[in-house]
């Protein structure tokens, strides 16, 4: 058997858990299961994270980057389509996994304090990754011309409007299907990002 030393260890326990909450969500990620997973004792997991809240709001956090790295290593063929994707618009097979973590911890957020504050912070990197592509829209002239305070607000308007969008979307009001959801943000995306037309 090899040895790890603390940070191996603590690194292969947060993969197993990784794995764990891809295939049976949050609420499937238990220190029993991740134990088993990780094939290591439960006394590992706790000596290692502070309790399995803290472990799972650093999963989803880390769940979350690695979304915004698949995201990014998708090919896209212009800045709308790639701000579609961040907004999660673009139905991918690749994010779908982590899509459902998203939506698990919107809802976990209520009842566990680290779990909020793993959301926080996620919507925070989501506002960065909006403004990196709205710049980069803007610099190569596909997006009308927005100065760094505008991008700034504007990425925060738009994560609102997906979001309440999304609460609606969820609660299944009669004549809002999926192609519903998609016209109302595209038409949201043409008036923050696009010059009227004339």
């Amino acid at each position: 058997m090899n040895y790890l030393n603390r940070e191996e260890r603590r690194a292969m326990i947060l993969t197993a858990a990784k794995q764990v909450a891809l295939q049976d969500g949050l609420s499937g990620l238990t220190v029993r299961r991740v134990a088993a997973e990780a094939q290591v004792s439960t006394g590992q997991v706790h000596h290692h994270f502070q309790s399995s809240s803290h472990l799972k709001a650093e999963v989803f956090v880390e769940l979350m980057d690695q979304l915004n790295e698949i995201e990014d290593g998708i090919e896209t063929s212009n800045q709308m389509v790639r701000i579609r994707l961040i907004l999660g618009y673009e139905d991918t097979e690749q994010t779908q996994a982590y899509l459902r973590l998203w939506n698990e911890a919107e809802v976990l957020m209520q009842q566990d304090e680290q779990i909020r504050l793993a959301y926080q912070l996620t919507i925070q990197h989501w506002h960065a990754a909006l403004i990196k592509e709205i710049q980069t829209g803007v610099m190569l002239k596909q997006f009308k011309d927005l100065t760094m305070p505008k991008i700034h607000e504007v990425a925060w308007r738009l994560i609102a409007f997906v979001c309440g969008l999304d609460g609606i979307f969820k609660i299944g009001l009669q004549g809002f299907e999926e192609s519903s959801f998609k016209h109302h943000v595209q038409i949201m995306l043409d008036y923050e990002l696009m010059a009227p037309k004339h």
